[in-house]
This record gives structure tokens, sequence and C-alpha cells, in this order.
């Protein structure tokens, strides 16, 4: 239904509002865009912007093409590439072209909101825009608007010339913008009629739009008065009307002028503090602007809060985004800007349903908010994409994906942190777990999915010992956070099940420490059985389990079965050190002191404490005494023999292994002989000696018995020689 004005072709011929376009002898559509090098208003614009993208141009070339050959659906789609490309160094051009297109279409408040956007620009104020405008909101029966824009016009000196354009587009428009006649004090009756074109009569109907330059409202109020005696203004009828107020030099109430150029300037200051990334000295300076202005200015007030919202929404102030975007499409559902920044922080709550009722709105622009329709398929296809990776037992690729989408999209999105430490539970990160569900609960103390998640992390992350005390608080903390969810919601199923066996397993740690006091290790390995049976799904707190049934191996000597739960609680948590300490154990009793000592030395590589070192030694001490020579097998005597049977021993054994008896043998046969001979005079030196005897019988082999010696022997030696000279200075 758009109506195209030819104002700058000399011979119009006729108007044709039924196709959308004027004729003219020799001349097809004039109506224009950019392009061309003629507006819509007849006045040429700049050609060959500068400092814009290359991109933008040439998008904005495409559009001009797409618009001379009537293809105004894509034209409109150009357009908006052009601004995408352009961003915020878009030109006012850009949005007056689209609003043009929108016009052509008879889509007529996304025209206006196209319009609007222009006049916000930098040099935007043209008349192409301004007429735009307010052919829209003459359109939609906005008469108040309608005025608000042609004083925006008076402004810029362009009044006259956005009138002259509406009258020549919109027949209508004469009985709105009223001719010279009316100017002077014609009337309009409360029928609706009016003859103020020369005769011409239109009937609009009731509530039409008459009078906007007098001030009369609509519903039946005649135009002011003009007479200048100061009387109240009459209506056609006879009863007084409102006394319209008196304008300034600008167009504007004399007592709002001052205001309302306050309002702009605390505006266009909040403009430049937001470029600065100063978001809240912007926001700051919005909301003083909106405090200044007329609480009736809706052109003015509804683009404002969209810029209060994108402060708040920049601030992460997801809330009061909203708030300020329903408050400014209250006032103009046409504006997509706002509608696609309402969307988006729908988006960032995680509240998709509710972005896609408002994109789908009746009456919006997909194209215009073809940005936050992607990113809401976008955002939902992300989240599906971690939850399948999850599934599949990927925490780490589902994680990454998450974090991704909270910077991108979803930054307020309660849901999304839980999300995040369920992946952070599954990678073993038990602290980051509970810093995550802790910032949770401070913002909704009543998350029962908080709850249970961080009662998961406590009960998980218990790595004390089962024979301590301490092995129940974690779990008790948990039953405490699981019984104030259960309050909120008494069926949470999770909730119940994860409360009773923690429940359980404290009831059964009471009881273990009951059998391990009384020394029924048999009983109380079995408690730890019914406890493993609870814990499958913890590998830290059935690590600590293994290793306790491991330590009631040992009391019951079932060296087995302590070797197998060792390597349960190794596998399943290799930093736990009593474990290591158990199968060393194990293994000297086994006589596999080899073994031992190894499994000590590399406890000690990474665990290098006094008690694993004592352990060490001592290990290697049985390793040596292992493998010493049987002093008293080779003499064939009892360890508790006496000296004199020792003595007669060593010379009975001596003399059959004499290697002067041995001649008759070979060189292998006398070798060992003397080998042997060597050893049992080796066992009655030792034997016979009360100091050497003594380490023997201790364990120290030969070896270790000389050391033993030379070890007390240096004691003595230093022992003396501080007691001779008594404080050291007497030079001996």
């Amino acid at each position: 239904q758009a109506i195209c004005v030819a104002l700058g072709a000399p011979r119009v011929r006729s108007l044709s509002r039924g196709r959308g376009r004027c004729q003219m002898e020799g001349v097809a559509s004039a109506s224009h865009t950019e392009g061309d090098g003629q507006a819509a208003s007849g006045v040429p614009e700049p050609q060959g912007l500068t400092g814009l993208p290359a991109a933008a141009e040439a998008k904005k070339a495409l559009g001009n093409a797409a618009f001379q050959a009537k293809r105004h659906r894509e034209a409109i789609e150009h357009y908006t590439e052009a601004l995408e490309e352009a961003g915020d160094a878009a030109p006012g051009v850009y949005f007056s072209n689209r609003a043009v297109c929108h016009s052509a279409l008879g889509h007529w408040p996304a025209a206006r909101a196209d319009a609007e956007a222009a006049l916000r620009r930098p040099g935007g104020a043209t008349k192409k825009a301004l007429f735009q405008k307010a052919r829209a909101e003459m359109r939609m029966r906005l008469p108040a608007d309608m005025e608000s824009t042609l004083r925006l016009a008076a402004e810029h000196g362009l009044r006259e010339g956005v009138e002259a354009l509406l009258r020549e587009d919109i027949p209508e428009a004469a009985c709105a913008l009223g001719t010279g006649a009316q100017l002077a004090g014609d009337a309009c009756d409360r029928g609706g009629v009016c003859n103020g074109r020369g005769g011409q009569t239109c009937d609009p109907g009731p509530g039409a739009v008459c009078g906007a330059l007098g001030g009369a409202a609509p519903g039946g109020r005649g135009h002011t008065s003009a007479d200048g005696d100061g009387s109240s203004p009459i209506h056609a009828n006879g009863a007084p009307v409102e006394q319209t107020p008196s304008l300034s030099s600008s167009g504007r109430p004399a007592d709002d002028s001052a205001a309302s150029d306050a309002a702009v300037r605390a505006k266009d200051f909040g403009n430049a503090k937001y470029k600065q990334g100063a978001y809240r000295e912007a926001l700051a300076e919005y909301q003083r602007s909106l405090g200044l202005l007329d609480p009736g200015d809706v052109i003015r007030k509804a683009p404002l809060l969209g810029n209060i919202a994108a402060a708040h929404l920049m601030l992460r102030r997801v809330g009061e985004c909203i708030a300020a975007c329903e408050q400014s499409l209250a006032l103009d559902p046409s504006n997509h800007k706002i509608r696609q920044r309402l969307a988006t922080a729908h988006i960032a709550k995680g509240d998709f349903a509710a972005a896609r009722v408002v994109l789908d709105f009746a009456g919006a622009d997909e194209v215009a908010l073809a940005t936050a329709h992607r990113l809401l398929r976008d955002s939902e296809e992300a989240l599906a994409a971690a939850d399948t990776a999850m599934s599949k037992g990927e925490p780490a690729k589902a994680l990454s994906m998450l974090a991704e989408l909270e910077t991108k999209a979803l930054f307020a999105c309660p849901a999304l942190p839980l999300s995040m430490a369920r992946c952070y539970l599954e990678l073993k990160n038990y602290p980051r777990v509970l810093n995550a569900t802790q910032s949770v609960l401070r913002e909704n103390p009543q998350s029962i999915d908080a709850l249970v998640l961080r009662t998961e992390a406590l009960y998980r992350n218990n790595d004390t010992g089962v024979e301590t005390a301490q092995w129940v608080e974690p779990l008790e903390q948990g039953q405490r956070l699981l019984k104030e969810a259960l309050s909120f919601d008494p069926d949470h199923s999770a909730a119940q099940a994860l409360r009773k066996r923690l429940r359980s397993l404290c009831t059964k740690h009471v009881e273990l420490k009951a059998a391990r006091d009384s020394r029924e290790f048999q009983k109380a390995t079995e408690i730890i059985d019914f406890m493993i049976g609870q814990c499958q799904d913890n590998q830290m707190m059935l690590a600590a389990l293994y290793s306790e049934r491991a330590r009631c191996g040992v009391r019951l000597k079932d060296w087995p079965r302590v070797l197998k739960d060792v390597g349960q609680a190794t596998y399943r948590n290799h930093s736990l050190v009593q474990p290591y300490l158990l199968r060393a154990q194990a293994l000297q009793s086994l006589e596999r002191h080899d073994d031992a000592v190894r499994e000590l030395e590399g406890l000690f590589a990474w665990h290098r404490v006094q008690v694993v070192y004592d352990k060490l030694q001592e290990a290697k001490f049985l390793q040596r005494k292992q493998k010493r020579a049987n002093y008293y097998e080779l003499l064939g005597v009892p360890s508790i023999a006496s000296q004199l049977e020792i003595k007669k021993a060593y010379r009975e054994r001596a003399a059959e292994w004499h290697p002067d008896k041995k001649g008759h043998l070979d060189a292998t046969q006398r070798k060992n002989a003397e080998e042997m001979f060597k050893r049992i005079g080796e066992a009655y030196e030792v034997l016979t000696d009360s100091t050497k005897k003594e380490l023997y019988d201790r364990g120290y082999d030969l070896e270790g018995i000389e050391e033993q010696i030379e070890l007390k022997k240096r004691r003595t030696e230093h022992g003396h020689g501080h007691g001779h000279c008594g404080s050291g200075h007497c030079g001996c």
C-alpha cells in the first residue's frame, strides 16, 4: 500500500494509490532510494559514503538494484545485511532506504521503526526519514506521534517540506494537516467531513485524525481558534476545548524546550559513555534523560528505554534488561531492534520458550530478527550437543561446549553452571563443583539440583580414612543439605535415594568401629563388604574401604586377601599411602622380601617421610637376614646351644671338611670343601664371640655385624674424646 511520491518530477500526470507508485509523463516510478541519487523526499543524498566497510556498501548497492527492480523483499534483505556489516557505524541512510521498502510493502510498523533508527543516527534527521516516519504514523492512526515527528521536523527546519510531501502522498492528509483556510480557523465537524481542499470531502469517520497542527485531539475535538483575542477555543459544536500550549520557535512548547534539550544532551552523553564501554555511567545518563522527557513523548521514550535495556544487558542485568525492553515494546511494538534485544536477554537466561514467543510475535520482521533467530537456534543445538557428549562419557568435551556457550549467549542461565558442575563432578574436580553450587545457592537458596549436586561432591570427595571419626563428617553434612532439599520438594526421588544411602553408611560406620574395638575382625570384614556394595559409584570411598578391609585381613593373617584388597585400593586411589605399607607387610609375611623392598622403594620415591624410610630400612634388613648363612645349621647345633656345645661341634665339622682330608677328590669338589671349611670357621668365630653372637641373633649378617661393631667403636672413641678434654680446649 505504499504511496511513492515524485517530488522532483516536473510534470505529474496522475497519482495511483492502488499499486503504490506515481506515474509521470515519460518517467516510470519516481519513488527512489539513496542508490539512484534521489530520496523519496526529493532531496539528493550524499553518494559514496566514506569510512564504511566495503562489504556494507556492496550490500547496499545490491539493495538499491533490487528496489529499482521492485523486488522489495530482496532489497530489505540486502539492506539488513549492509546494516550487519556496518555495525555501529551504519549511517541513517541505510535505515531510511529499508524504511522505503517496508512502506512499499505496506509494513508500516517496520517502516516507522527504520525511520526512527535513521533519525537516531548522526546526520540522519533528513526530510526523507522524517517523511517516512510521519507517513507511517499517519497510516497507523497515531496522530500524537505524527505531531511529535512534525515538531522534530520543525527543529531542523523541514516541517513545511514534510507536510507538503504528506499532502501529495496521502489525499486524506489534507484533513489532518489542514490548508491555509483551516489554519486560519476553519473547523471540521464532528462527523469527520472536512472541506479543506477546495471543496474536496473526506470522511475518515468518528475519531479520525483531525486538526493535527491546530492541537485538536482524536475523537471529535475541533481546531483551536486562531483569532488571538485570548478567548477559549470553541469546538464546532460550541463546546469549549483545552487551550493548546504556545509553541517556541523550534515548534515545541516553550516550557518543555529546555527539559527536552537537556534530555537530548544526557542521551548523547550516555551514547558516548556506552561506546567507551563505561556502561554504568551510560545507564545513569540514559535514566537521567528518561526522567527529563515528557511522559507522553513516546517517540523519544521508546528508543531511550531500548538504550537503557542495552546498558543493562552489557552489565549482565538480564532482569532489568527484559523489563526495559517490555516497556519500550509496549510503547512501540514495531521496533525490531528492541524485540531482538529482548529475545537475546531471554536466551541469556536460558528461557528459549519466551525468546521464541518474542520472535514469533505477529507482524515481526523475520529478516530484521534473523540474528536473534540464529542465536536461539545455535544455543539450542549447542546444549543438545553438550548433553550428547555427557551421555557418551565425554565430560571434558561437554564442558568445553558449555563454557563457550556461557561466554557467547547463556551468561545468565541458572541451569548452565549446574550443567558445568556436573561435568566437573565426572572429571573429579570436586572443588570446582563446590564453588559452582555455592554460587548458584547464593542466588537461589532453594535450588534443589544445586543442593543434590553439592551433596554428591561432598560424598565423592571424602578421602578420609574409614578408621577415623572424621570419615562421617561429609556424609552428615550431605544429609543436612538433602533434608533442606526435601523440605522444598518431599517427593524428589534423587534426594531421597542419596539421603537414604548416606544414612546407611553412617550407621554401618558406627557398627564397624564397635566390631574393630572388640577385635571381631571377621565381623568387621562383613560390614565393610556391605559398605562397598553401597559405594559402587564412589571410587575414592571404595579405595578407603578396600584399604580398611586389608587392615582387617592383616589381623586375620589372610595375606592373599590383603594383597587383593590393597590392589583394589591403589587402583582407585593411587595417592593413598597405607595400602602400599600393608602390601609390603603381606609380602614380608610371605617371605617375599625382595618384592617388599621394591614396593617400599617405589613408595619412598614419591612419599619421602620418616615412617616410610624406617619401613624401607626394616625391609632391607629382613632381606639380608633371609640371604645370610645359617651358622647354627652349619655347625649342626640349636640356637640355644652353649659355648661348649658350639666348640665341640666346630671341631667335629672342621675335621670332617678339612682340605687335607679331601685330597682324593677332584678339583671342583676340593674347592667346595675348602669353601665349606671357611664358612664353618666363620660360624665358629661369630658364635663364640658374645658381641657378634648377639648381633647375629638379632638378624644381622656378617657384613652388618662388622658395621655395627665399627659404629659402636666410633661412638666409644667420640665419647672418650669429650670426656678426657672437658670442654675440648686443653689442646690434647
